[in-house]
């Protein structure tokens, strides 16, 4: 079993080659789909807790270049592939960048605000 990334948080997903984002509420419960950098068409639902129905969710420490918000969701498009983790922290859930999994130190997250390929 993986280590949460910090103290408190506890860990829901690692995904690799992330090209975007999408986040929403639908029926009073928030949802987060990942879609891959040039496959726009299989995404990957992502499985939060269910003994909270709306989480506030934040997005951390990866470069994008866009973000389009259409109710009742918001689509940001990454700046390269990046290698995403998912976090819980109370009712918060935190989306971030991280190091390539089963790279030297993959625990390591990207500074903010870079505009590097994250590969």
């Amino acid at each position: 079993m993986k280590k949460p990334p910090l103290e408190g948080e506890e860990l829901i997903e690692r995904v690799s080659r992330v090209g975007g984002i999408v986040l929403g509420v639908s029926e009073n419960r928030s949802w987060i789909e990942l879609f891959y950098e040039g496959d726009h068409t299989h995404i990957k639902s992502v499985e939060l807790p269910g003994d909270i129905p709306l989480f506030d969710i934040f997005v951390e420490d990866i470069p994008h270049k866009a973000t389009v918000y259409e109710h009742p969701r918001t689509m940001i498009h990454l700046a390269g592939p990046c290698d995403l983790e998912i976090v819980r922290d109370g009712n918060k859930i935190i989306i971030r960048g991280c190091a390539p999994t089963g790279a030297k130190g993959s625990r390591k997250r990207f500074a903010s605000r870079s505009t590097k390929n994250l590969e």
